[in-house]
Order: structure tokens, then C-alpha cells, then sequence
């Protein structure tokens, strides 16, 4: 199996200066760089540059996976959008680690395939052949612009992104059972687009999440429809036209996630009873999901059972309208199905199948079983050396 790499670096705050470029092309010859990007793939070999050093000084997002199953995301912030202290509650464990960098903060989670099941790398990388990787990109290029999209709700305030960094952290076993976990937050049930590709991404399991959601989360008044807009209005002129003349130097959801965030610092905390809402133990989690996935498997095999009874209904309608085609011309659809046979193609043997299972059934219908039996006994012995046709006769029960 051939190896692969993938490496990839968005610049979202400003865009490299010339200098940075040159910095960066030195870490790699072959790389596609643009001002706000980095783009590798390895399949021999790997990265000469330090990731770590790139994302203190150029980036302000990285994302990572081999074909092995490693992955990796790296997001940086201001110390003043996101307090290291605050980051620091959700890492709990290896696979969410925070560090401060002069005045950056920036969050390292990884999700490693310890058990070598790669069953979902094809269908999230568009990789189908190992052997033969080529040189042009496919949807892997997708995953990063999408998740550093929740950059600017962690700036925010919005805190999903960092309980499903906990999250990481307890689905791999690194929080014991009787550690508190952080407190819930709003939304954990309808996840944005950039957050459930990070969910994807990085393997988080699904039931975990919904297990999690279920629980009773601080309020965020901001998601309330009406409540940001009876805000703004409230703010004072001074910090309204601020925000304004911000607009016109500054990338506009930077501004948006400031607003948002001293919305959110602006309103009333909640009270005593209410500072525990949604807190819960890695084990009272754990024990929570067993649940969560029966249900899901539940609906799953009744959706599925409902879909298959579908399917079913549907063939036997079709059939009946073919039936009542055949008996106008019983004896075409059997020179017809002669002729299909003899050409020896695969797919015409499937439509010369469905042939005589049709007028099987329409000889039922008329009460002629014992006559397509014979007919049918004799058309095996003509063409008995035909093996693949005769297999999927067999396999429709004919």
C-alpha cells in the first residue's frame, strides 16, 4: 500500500508578506503557495518544515492526515479572542493540547487509528486508488476551509468547537470516569457545517455528541431569534460607530465575532443554580451513549425495513405492468430471451433473466406452471455451457 500525506495551511487574519513566502518556500520545493495558502501531498518522504514553527508565525490554520489514519488540526487565535485559561478547561487528554505563543493562542487536536480502520478514507478524501495517487487534489482540500470557519464563533464566544475538543479527549479514553467535564453549551445539537466536518474529520463519535446534547446547556441568548438585534441597538453610539470604522479596515467577521463576543460578555450570568447546567462526568457520558446508540440503531433498521418494503412494492408494480405487456406476446419474450442468451454478454444475460422470470410469473397467473417448467428445463440443456447465465437464473429461483 503506498503511503500518503497531506498538508495544508490557510491564512485567514492577512495574507503572507514576501518575506513570510520565502520563508515558507524553503520548507519545500514542490508545494502550491499563494499568499494565503500551503498545499503538499508526500507519497515518499515527508515534510522538511517545522508545522509548529509555521503556525506561530504564518497561519493561522493547519490541517494534517496520512493514509494510516493519523489526522490532525491546528487553529490559531489571539490571546484576546480565546484566553489560553479558557482553552486549557477543554484539553483534557493527549488529543487536545493548547499552548501560547507571544500573543497567540493555538489549539492542537489529533485523532489517531490506533486499530488501522481506514474504511472511511476513501469517501472523505476521494483517494479510491492507493496505487496511484496522481498529482491533482481531491476533496481533502475541502476540509480545512470548512473548519476554520469556527475560528470566528470560538473569537465569538461560541464555545462548541473547544466541548468537542472534551469530547475528543473522552471518546479516546483520556478522561477518567469521574472527571467533571465543562459546562454544556448551547447549539451542541444542530452543529454547523464547520463543526460537523470536524466532528468527521476527527472521528468524534456521533453518539457521543448526541449523548452530550441531550444534557441541559447554558443559555446563549445570542442564538435567540430577536435577541442580537435588541442588543445592538442598545449599545452606545461610540461603540457602534467604532465597530463601524472597523468594517472598513478590519475582515468583517473579525468584527462580527467581536460583536458577538461582548454581546455575549454583556449579558446577566446565569444564577448560582444555573452555573452547573449541563456539567457532567466523562462516565455519566460514556454511560449515556449506550443508550443513544440503540435508539439510533433502532430507527436506523426500522427506516431501513421501511425503505426495503418500498423497493419491494415498487418491483412487484413493475413487474405486474410487464406481466400484462407479456401476455399479449408470450411467445416474442421467449425468442427474445433466446436471442439475449446467445450473444454471451453479461448484461444482456441479466435482461434475458428478468425475461423469464416475468413470464414465470405470468404462467402462475394463468395456472400454466407445468408447461414453463418444461420449457424452462429445456432452454438449461441448450444452453448448459453458458456458466454466468445459468448462475443468475439460479440465483432469481429459476
Amino acid at each position: 500500500m503506498s503511503e500518503f500525506q497531506f498538508y495544508q495551511f490557510v491564512a485567514m487574519e492577512r495574507p503572507l508578506t514576501a518575506e513570510q513566502m520565502v520563508e515558507v518556500r524553503r520548507t519545500s520545493t514542490r508545494a502550491e503557495i499563494t499568499p494565503t495558502s500551503f498545499v503538499n501531498t508526500y507519497q515518499w518522504g515527508d515534510f522538511k518544515g517545522s508545522c509548529e514553527q509555521l503556525m506561530e508565525s504564518c497561519y493561522d490554520a493547519h490541517l494534517y492526515f496520512a493514509n494510516w489514519g493519523d489526522r490532525k488540526v491546528v487553529l490559531r487565535w489571539s490571546a484576546d479572542d480565546l484566553p489560553l485559561e479558557v482553552a486549557r478547561r477543554y484539553c483534557a487528554g493527549p488529543s487536545a493540547q493548547v499552548r501560547q505563543a507571544g500573543d497567540r493562542v493555538i489549539l492542537t487536536l489529533r485523532s489517531e487509528d490506533e486499530d488501522g480502520d481506514h474504511d472511511d478514507f476513501d469517501d472523505l478524501f476521494d483517494r479510491g486508488d492507493w496505487g496511484d495517487w496522481g498529482d491533482e487534489h481531491g476533496a481533502e482540500e475541502h476540509w480545512l476551509p470548512s473548519i476554520a470557519e469556527a475560528r470566528h464563533d470560538v473569537a465569538a464566544g461560541d464555545l462548541r468547537l473547544l466541548y468537542l475538543a472534551w469530547l475528543l479527549c473522552v471518546g479516546g479514553g483520556e478522561v477518567a470516569d469521574h472527571a467533571v467535564g465543562p459546562p454544556l453549551p448551547a447549539g451542541l445539537e444542530d452543529l454547523p457545517d464547520s463543526l460537523a466536518d470536524l466532528t468527521t474529520f476527527l472521528r468524534i463519535d456521533a453518539d457521543l455528541v448526541t449523548a452530550a446534547a441531550t444534557g441541559r446547556p447554558q443559555p446563549d441568548p445570542v442564538l435567540e431569534p430577536g435577541f442580537p438585534g435588541e442588543r445592538v441597538a442598545a449599545l452606545p453610539d461610540e461603540d457602534k460607530n467604532a465597530l463601524l470604522c472597523r468594517l472598513l479596515s478590519e475582515d468583517p467577521k473579525q468584527v462580527a465575532a467581536a460583536l458577538r463576543r461582548r454581546l455575549r460578555q454583556d449579558c446577566p450570568k446565569p444564577a448560582a443554580d444555573g452555573a452547573t447546567a449541563g456539567v457532567r462526568t466523562a462516565g455519566q457520558l460514556r454511560a449515556a451513549v449506550s443508550d443513544v446508540t440503540a435508539g439510533r440503531l433502532a430507527r436506523e433498521a426500522t427506516e431501513r425495513h421501511v425503505r426495503e418494503e418500498a423497493v419491494r412494492e415498487a418491483a412487484v408494480v413493475a413487474r405486474r405492468g410487464r406481466v400484462t405487456v407479456l401476455a399479449g406476446d408470450r411467445e416474442g419474450a421467449w425468442a427474445r430471451a433466446e436471442d439475449l442468451i446467445g450473444r454471451r454478454v453479461g448484461r444482456d444475460y441479466a435482461t434475458a433473466v428478468q425475461l423469464l422470470a416475468d413470464l414465470a410469473a405470468l404462467a402462475e397467473q394463468d395456472g400454466a406452471t407445468a408447461e414453463f417448467d418444461e420449457r424452462l428445463h429445456d432452454l438449461r440443456q441448450r444452453h448448459r455451457t453458458k456458466k454466468a447465465f445459468l448462475r443468475e437464473l439460479t440465483a432469481v429461483g429459476l
